[in-house]
Parts: C-alpha cells; structure tokens; sequence
C-alpha cells in the first residue's frame, strides 16, 4: 500500500517546525495504521520567498512552491494583487493536486494554506489542518472551514476558536528535541561550552532577532553575570554583528558569563536542557518547547503579533508556567522579572512544574496518526 501526503506549512517556524515533526513519525504511523507493507510519498507545498524551503529540503523533502498573499488590510492595490497571487496559486495547487493525487493533506498556516486547501478540497481530498497558536490566522480560520479534521495544541483553542469538534494533540516537536530531553542539565551545558553547575539564562532572539529583548539583554548582562547566571544568547541573524561589537566592550567578568550565537538549528535542544530559565517571544513553539523540557519561562509577546503571541503567553500563564512581560516594558522590567525569579527558588520550582505538566511529548505521533485516519482504508499507487 503506498500513501500519498501533502503538507503545507509555510510562513513563520510556528507553522513549519510542528510539520517537520509530524512528517517524521509519518512512516512509523502509517505501519501502525495500514500494516507494515505501507509506505509514504510525501511532498511539501510552500511559498516562493518562503523561510521553509531549505529546512524541508534539508529534511529530503520533496518542495514546490505556489504563489500566495495577503489581501486584508492591504489597501485597494495591494488586496486586489494579493487576490491575483491567490487566483494563480489555486491554479497551481491544482495542476498539484491532479498531479500528485494526494489521499490527505495537513495544513498548519501560511498564505500557502488558502490556494492548497481550496484545491484539496475542490478535488475532494480530506484536509487536517492543525492550529499550532492558541489563535488562527485570517488564512487557518479561512481553511479550517474546508477542512475534515481540525488539530489544536491546546484546550484553550477549543474555547476561544469556538471548534468544539477540534482534537487536542499537543505541540509536535522535532526527534531532535526528545534526544536532548534525555541528557542531564549539566551534560547539555557542557556540550554548549557553560560550566556544568551554574545556573542558567537561555535568551531567543528568533531567527531574524528580537531587537528589544537583545538590546535589553545586553544591557542587563553585566549585573546578571555578576549574581551568578550564565547566559546563553541567541540573537537572531539580523543583530548578530551589532551584537558581536557590543560583547567586545564588554569586561572580562562578564564575557566569562555570557556566550552569543546567531543561531541554533541542531542544538536547540540542547540549549534548552541546559537553561533553568528562558526569555522569548510567544511564538507557538513555547507551547510545546518550553514545556517539554520543564523550562520557566518569561514570555514577551512580539508587539506586531499581539494578538496571537498575547494569547499563547496568557495561556502559559494561566496554566502557572510563565511570565508575560510586554514589549514596551521590557527594557525597564527585564532585569528585574530574571532576578526576581532567580531567587525566589519556590516560585522558579512551581512555573518549572507546571511547565512540564504541559508537555506532550507524543504529538508528532498523535498528529501523524490523525492524518493518517483520513487516508481511505483502499489507498493505493
């Protein structure tokens, strides 16, 4: 039995990662599912410009990409050229679809997400589309009323998305990330370069960098360093040279204590056994990441996705597992909240255990095994 299955997850790592995760248990799966003779042909649908083509193709998984756009709050010009990038992505998520003849697709967001999901289901093909956020974007609500199954991270979706059919299966998270759940705390400092017994900050810029919890950041570090911490910082490509000057001026007790990169691909994980403490925006891997591990959290919803990043810190801390801080308050408050927790060891204790009440780590095999109960029991080449 051969199964053929579409993913399109495109636009942010909140939408990509949890994909890639359930694309890994996608063999596993549909063995448990369809027997053992069953095999999976999977290809990948995203944008043009899109950040998940190289991580897909790196993964050696067959891309191709479909024109897409916005077209609300963009203006008479601008919507009515979002809606021609729309017109032609449908054509191409069709000649797709004709294609490839998929038995079921997973969609978790992006613009991709409208012309894919309207081509699965003008050629009948069941969609699931999985919400990694607390709350849908204007392209997920759209599909979600195309869709057979609709997957969400949390209970707090169901309420506030009013989906009352919507199957929670947590956050799927990458097969590297349950590795380095594994390791002790001290081995994972020790594979980053930190000394082993020494408590520590974990600092996410994204991948792009969030230049105000860097630029707080920095300015926070010399008095951190010298209460005790740590700090594992990852700035985001587009701060990192700047950083990387401010650090030079630094003294030589606090380089001691801080170490910078860029980025994190293969070593997320690690760097996350590692922290006691985390400091991120509320993107909506905190809801399945940060958990995991057990890990407090201070979350600083980014301004210009208030509303969805607003909603995945409440929810964290209305479950006991983190902070919020917002932006405009950040650079005044950031210290303070780190020193605050730091030594308060119950309170730090409390959001680490409610934190890890949280974790799902079989959500990549329950999302994989959601899809594949949409594949029709006859599926062949």
């Amino acid at each position: 039995m051969s199964i053929r299955l579409l993913i399109c997850a495109a636009g942010t790592g909140g939408h990509v990662y949890p994909a890639l995760a359930a694309a890994a248990s996608f063999d596993a799966a549909a063995h448990m599912a369809k027997g053992s003779e069953a095999t999976v042909s999977l290809l990948w649908v995203g944008t043009v410009n899109g950040m998940e083509a190289g991580l897909v193709r790196a993964a050696n998984i067959r891309f191709e990409a479909v024109r897409a756009a916005g077209v609300v709050g963009r203006g008479l010009w601008g919507g009515l050229a979002g809606c021609l990038q729309l017109a032609l992505g449908i054509v191409q998520a069709l000649l797709i679809m004709r294609r490839e003849r998929p038995h079921a697709v997973l969609v978790t967001g992006g613009y991709a997400a409208v012309p894919v999901a309207l081509a699965a289901w003008l050629r009948r093909v069941p969609v699931l589309v999985y919400l990694p956020d607390i709350l849908p974007g204007q392209a997920v609500r759209f599909v979600a009323r195309l869709a057979t199954r609709v997957c969400v991270t949390m209970d707090e979706s169901i309420r506030a998305w009013r989906v009352p059919a919507a199957q929670v299966t947590g956050y799927p998270v990458r097969p590297e990330l349950l590795r380095a759940r594994e390791l002790s705390a001290a081995s994972a400092r020790l594979q980053l370069h930190l000394e082993p017994a020494r408590t520590t900050l974990l600092v996410l810029g994204g991948s792009q960098g969030a230049r105000s919890i860097n630029n707080a950041l920095l300015a926070a570090a010399p008095e951190l360093v010298a209460n005790g911490l740590q700090i594992l910082h990852v700035t985001g490509a587009r701060d990192w040279p700047e950083l990387q000057h401010a650090r030079e001026l630094m003294s030589v007790e606090t380089k001691a204590g801080y170490r910078s990169v860029a980025y994190l691909q293969t070593e997320m994980g690690v760097a996350l056994r590692a922290a006691d403490l985390v400091v991120a925006r509320a993107g909506a891997s905190c809801l399945g990441e940060f958990p995991l591990f057990g890990l407090a959290s201070i979350l600083v919803p980014y301004p210009y996705a208030r509303r969805h990043q607003q909603a995945n810190a409440d929810a964290m801390v209305a479950r006991g597992a983190a902070v919020r801080l917002d932006d405009e308050n950040v650079a005044a408050e950031l210290l303070p909240q780190i020193l605050g927790l730091v030594g308060d060891v119950p309170r730090l204790a409390a959001l680490r255990s409610n934190a890890f009440k949280l974790a799902q780590p079989a959500a990549a095999e329950s999302l994989a095994n959601a899809l594949l109960q949409l594949v029709p029991g006859d599926a062949q080449c």
